[in-house]
């Protein structure tokens, strides 16, 4: 059936069938209907016009209120109100659109300022205006104190107003974001010359980063901006705490009544004393009382016209016992600082009627006491400059948080984990500390990439192009990764998987994934024994155990027999401050000898077999491959992955090998073909294991006891006999697993057990076999093969299927069973 709606394939089309007579279920149109109905809002919330829509109304939200104050008259008003009316129910329509279709707006900040900001507007509406308003008279009293807290009211509602602005404005500032967007748009649909659109471009998703710095900068703005603008007016008017401080009218005015009762007002002397010291008594008390509007205000001195400061001092003490008076004008910064004791600007000067005596003294003022005035204004200035250092340093230290948590810190991080490459290629790279909450930011995602390409970096070259990477990375300039190679002394370990291009022919495309599976069997045990893989090339491996830098003292060159042999106490003196940090399978590097770590790589080879048994068994990780059709056809079910190793220690050189295009980081010398060369002689000896006179020299005494000595030969390019070694595992078994896994406490992977080791995989070998193997082996050394072969032969009536037993006598029928005239102790290898 066709789909009528091809960009929506999910529960549109009606099944074949489906209903009666064919017709769809009705909740299939439903489900239609309604994501038709989704898909029109929020195109609606998206459009251009309807962007317009809101930026008009929310510019008049914040100017329509003053321009109809400012140039209408009231019967205009009721238009005001309704369009006002209609722009808030707007807003809450584009509120529940936002909300129900940006996720990221739901509950959010955002979300939070739009419902204040829509809130702000009921007053503009006069929906609520009639039911706050009472219309019902008063008494005078009441009037007048109304009249009294409806100023004070106008006064809150005007700062209160412009906070409302400041909301709004954030509105504003949001939408015409929006609507710029979508002018770009629509400014230039043409294709840029990278053959995007700007639509493409401006539609594409923005930095992470960016838009969650931008975000949380935003928000802090916001919220310290609306809170100065809320808490600073309040401190800039403490009145509306504390009330008026400075001088009401009845203070400035009341002085000029009493003047006047002196002078103009009481021509016809009605005014009698008592009636004028009532008056007085009335002022001193008022003033000290305040009228509910001010902070009351305590006079020190007042001089009235005609009468002395004496009496008045007297009248006012009558009715306010123990209040603080002087009888002279009070001197600056005396009893009083010249800020507390003040007097208003304006006071009677002059006299209708002028005393007798002085006329120049006709004048009246009063100082009053501002000093509580003075520190509750001190203190509010004080509250206000905390206030302010405290909006700063909060500002300072949110900013500089974000800045340092999403951008700065994970730069940080990528210089200290440069830095850590430099100085230690080998280091373990990854930290996941200090990118909690920043996951999927593009820094954190350049971090990691960068740890990625790091780690990339130490597995592609490995230990031997550990130089490369810290020469490069330490230092600027161009990359330079031909750098000249260095001698260094190591154990180096060759492996070989059996039957490889048999195998590889049978499994084909899964041939990457069989050899992967090996690789990692050889490769964790290598490292987990303080050795590093260097090279895979087909079915070999080349491992290293890395020792020193130049030679290794004591150590001799296969290819000078001019070098004597050192003496033990002599090496050891020599070896004393050699050696490797390492932390193998731990979590914690310790300092390893030489010694150690040539017992560690046999271990470590040992440890190989071993697994490789285990992943070859029921369930192990090389089943599958056995399982193969083709691996089973060719060879007749009997498969599995065998490999030979061969163990050498000497000199090599380490260096990067190739050209600027493509190079390989690994080691040239004659002891790296001497570790293949006895890999490729394990067929010929018939063990899976080889090892040369020099490592076991290397040895300890316990490790060297695990091993037997099966030939003495000479190879190409060598002067020196070259004894060979194996060494036996006499069962494959869990004991043998358990005795050859690391040993690890604390973090901390301990030195070798040998004697456990030993018992674990040889716990079956039989020790009469390898006493007359020993025997057989100096015999034959001797030249006196005949005492050699019956003890050859001896040892294969013990063990018929022992390799090296097997190898000593087809060497010696060759020779007819008796030595040659000329033989020396050793023999010429004559195939690898």
């Amino acid at each position: 059936m066709v789909n009528p709606h091809p960009d929506n394939e999910e529960a549109i089309v009606p099944p074949e069938g489906g209903g009666e007579g064919g017709e769809a279920p009705k909740n299939v149109h439903k489900s239609v209907k309604a994501e038709l109905k989704e898909a029109f809002l929020d195109k609606v919330l998206k459009s251009k016009e309807f962007n317009i829509l809101m930026v008009i109304l929310t510019v008049y939200a914040l100017f329509g209120d003053d321009i109809r104050l400012a140039f209408y008259e009231v019967d205009d008003d009721q238009i005001f109100y309704t369009i006002s009316t209609i722009a808030m129910f707007m807003f809450i329509i584009e509120m529940m659109l936002q909300f129900y279709f940006r996720e990221e707006y739901r509950w959010g900040f955002y979300f939070l300022l739009d419902i204040l900001s829509t809130s702000s507007m009921i007053p503009d509406t006069n929906l609520l205006t009639d039911a706050l308003i009472d219309d019902g008279g008063g008494a005078g009293g009441e009037d007048a104190a109304s009249t009294m807290k409806a100023g004070k009211t106008s006064r809150a509602g005007a700062k209160a107003g412009r906070v409302v602005k400041i909301v709004r404005l954030i509105r504003f500032v949001r939408i015409f974001k929006i609507l710029k967007m979508r002018k770009q748009v629509e400014d230039d649909k043409e294709t840029t010359d990278e053959g995007k659109s700007l639509e493409a471009k401006l539609e594409e998703e923005p930095s992470k980063v960016g838009k969650k710095l931008t975000e949380l900068t935003v928000r802090r703005v916001i919220v310290i901006v609306l809170a100065m603008i809320m808490i600073f007016p309040i401190l800039d008017d403490p009145n509306a705490f504390f009330g008026e401080t400075e001088f009401t009218s009845y203070e400035k005015l009341k002085i000029f009544d009493l003047h006047n009762m002196t002078d103009s007002l009481n021509k016809t002397g009605n005014i009698t004393d008592e009636f004028f010291k009532e008056q007085v008594q009335t002022y001193a008390k008022k003033c000290k009382e305040g009228d509910g509007s001010d902070q009351g205000k305590d006079i020190i001195y007042l001089k009235l016209n005609r009468w002395p400061v004496e009496t008045t001092n007297a009248w006012i003490k009558e009715v306010m016992p123990g209040h603080p008076l002087l009888v002279e004008v009070p001197e600056p910064d005396g009893k009083y600082r010249r800020s507390d004791a003040r007097m208003p600007a304006e006071f009677p000067k002059t006299c209708e009627m002028p005393p007798p005596g002085d006329p120049e003294e006709c004048y009246s003022y009063a100082y009053y006491d501002l000093s509580v005035q003075n520190k509750l204004a001190s203190a509010v200035s004080l509250v206000k400059t905390i206030l302010i250092v405290l909006c700063l340093s909060i500002a300072v230290i949110s900013f500089s948080r974000d800045a340092e948590t999403l951008v700065i810190d994970p730069i940080e991080r990528m210089i200290k984990l440069v830095k850590k490459l430099a100085d230690n290629p080998l280091a373990s790279l990854y930290q996941d500390q200090g990118k909690e909450g920043t996951e999927g930011f593009e820094t954190t995602l350049l971090e990691t990439t960068l740890e990625k390409i790091s780690s990339l970096l130490q597995v592609g070259f490995g230990v031997a192009g550990a130089q490369i990477i810290q020469s490069n990375m330490g230092t600027g300039g161009d990359l330079d990764v031909m750098i000249p190679g260095k001698k260094i002394t190591a154990v180096f370990g060759f492996g070989i998987m059996e039957e490889f291009t048999n195998t590889c022919s049978c499994l084909e495309e899964e041939m990457c994934t069989y050899i992967n599976t090996i690789a990692k069997i050889i490769h964790d045990n290598a490292t987990a024994y303080h050795g590093a893989p260097n090279k895979n090339i087909g079915s070999a491996f080349l491992l290293v155990w890395k020792i020193c830098d130049g030679v290794l003292p004591g150590l001799r060159d296969l290819r000078d027999a001019s070098v004597e042999e050192l003496k033990e106490e002599k090496k050891s003196e020599l070896r004393k401050n050699i050696g490797v940090m390492s932390k193998g399978a731990g979590d914690i590097a310790r300092k390893l000898s030489p010694q150690e770590l040539v017992d560690s790589a046999l271990v470590g080879v040992l440890k190989m077999r071993v697994d490789l048994s285990f992943a070859n068994g029921e369930g192990g990780t090389l089943e599958e491959f056995k399982k193969n059709k083709k691996l089973v056809d060719y060879y007749n079910g009997t498969f599995q992955v065998d490999m030979g190793f061969g163990l050498h220690i000497g000199w090599a050189i380490e260096g990067a090998i190739g050209s600027n295009y493509k190079i390989d980081a690994s080691y040239l010398s004659p002891n790296v073909n001497m570790a293949a060369r006895l890999e490729a002689a394990t067929h010929q000896f018939g063990t899976p294991l080889l090892v040369s006179g020099p490592f076991v020299n290397e040895m300890s005494r316990a490790a060297k006891s695990m091993c037997r000595k099966i030939d003495v030969v000479t190879v190409k390019g060598s002067q020196i006999p070259l004894e060979l070694w194996t060494c036996d595992i006499s069962n494959f078994d869990t004991d043998c697993l358990a005795a050859l896994t690391p040993r690890i406490v604390e973090g901390e992977q301990k030195a070798l057990d040998v004697d456990v080791i030993k018992k674990g995989i040889q716990k079956e070998f039989d020790l009469e076999f390898k006493r007359i193997f020993e025997e057989g082996i100096d015999f034959y050394i001797k030249g006196d093969w005949e005492q050699a072969r019956n003890r050859i032969d001896k040892c294969l009536g013990i063990y018929g299927g022992d390799g090296p037993c097997n190898c000593l006598s087809r060497v010696m029928d060759r020779e007819g069973g008796k030595a040659p005239d000329d033989w020396r102790g050793f023999r010429e290898l004559t195939s690898k």
